[in-house]
């Protein structure tokens, strides 16, 4: 990063509530539209910015490329990226800010939308290689209902009534469930975001059948990669092979399950997808520190 790092404290009402939204409206003077607008300034964020252009066209400098915007495109800025929009011509966008570590968003939930995990998780780790080609691009019907939501989330910071809180994140929710669905809706199969959704539908498929006996020749299949593509994509989006992906997936449950259940440990194992208790209890202890038993113990379960 080698611009100004735009700070969550500066934008968030509540720093133990990090969520925010800004309605960025470009004037003919280019005055800014709020306090701290470094629209025009190369910049990152320690926080996730969720821009939807809503009126106009600029470039927008991202990394050291460039790609025009117009009105109808969504992304994310997933933080710590440098940026800044230039040659704006009645741009006119809504920032949608947030931290997802420090807020509750069911992620659980959202990674089993196929169009989540691509527009989210996948998209902007392939934004560059792909020349911004895979964006979400919202025809003028949709961009006006989320454009809707997005502008009562802004009511809802200027106004701060009681529960304001409460409703930006059901807000920010439904946006995002919202946009994800239309990036399901909206990708051909002759493009670029289309292989991205395929991708999403892997992870989603692993979200919500995680105890499944899955073999690799599955998700090359529902991919529609060659092997080696299928891994290359993956792991860069994921941080993880797919295989070590569903091994964690599998132990986060097992970990819900240790606390929340009265089932043995072994039970717990098949439950998760794993056919042999004792590789499950190694699995476990390598990974978390300790033992699923101890673990249960560490959180005065006598179940």
């Amino acid at each position: 990063m080698t611009g100004i790092l735009a700070e969550g404290r500066n934008y968030f009402e509540d720093a133990a509530y990090p969520i925010t939204a800004r309605h960025v409206i470009t004037s003919s003077s280019k005055e800014p539209s709020h306090e701290h607008d470094l629209t025009e300034v190369k910049h990152a964020h320690d926080f996730c910015e969720l821009v939807l252009i809503v009126g106009g066209t600029a470039q927008h400098w991202l990394n050291g490329d460039e790609f025009p915007v117009v009105a109808g495109d969504v992304f994310l800025l997933q933080g710590m990226q440098d940026h800044y929009f230039h040659n704006r011509d009645r741009l006119e966008m809504i920032n949608v800010m947030y931290d997802p570590e420090q807020i509750e968003l069911p992620e659980n939930r959202l990674l089993k939308i196929p169009g989540y995990c691509a527009l989210f998780l996948l998209e902007p780790v392939f934004r560059k290689q792909h020349r911004f080609s895979s964006r979400l691009h919202l025809e003028r019907l949709s961009l006006s209902r989320a454009e809707r939501i997005a502008l009562e989330m802004v009511g809802e910071v200027e106004h701060r009534r009681d529960g304001y809180e409460s409703a930006l994140l059901g807000k920010l929710i439904d946006l995002v469930v919202f946009l994800s669905r239309s990036y399901q809706e909206t990708q051909s199969e002759s493009n670029r975001s289309a292989a991205l959704l395929r991708v999403g539908s892997v992870i989603s498929s692993m979200e919500q059948d995680y105890a499944r006996d899955w073999k690799l020749d599955d998700f090359i299949e529902m991919s529609r990669l060659s092997r080696s593509h299928f891994m290359r994509t993956f792991t860069k989006a994921t941080g993880l092979p797919p295989f070590e992906y569903l091994i964690q997936l599998r132990l986060q449950n097992a970990m819900r399950l240790l606390c929340n259940s009265r089932l043995t440990v072994s039970q717990i194992a098949f439950e998760v997808g794993f056919n042999d208790s004792n590789y499950f209890t190694r699995q476990f202890s390598k990974r978390k520190g300790a033992s699923p038993m101890a673990y249960r113990k560490s959180f005065g379960s006598d179940l």
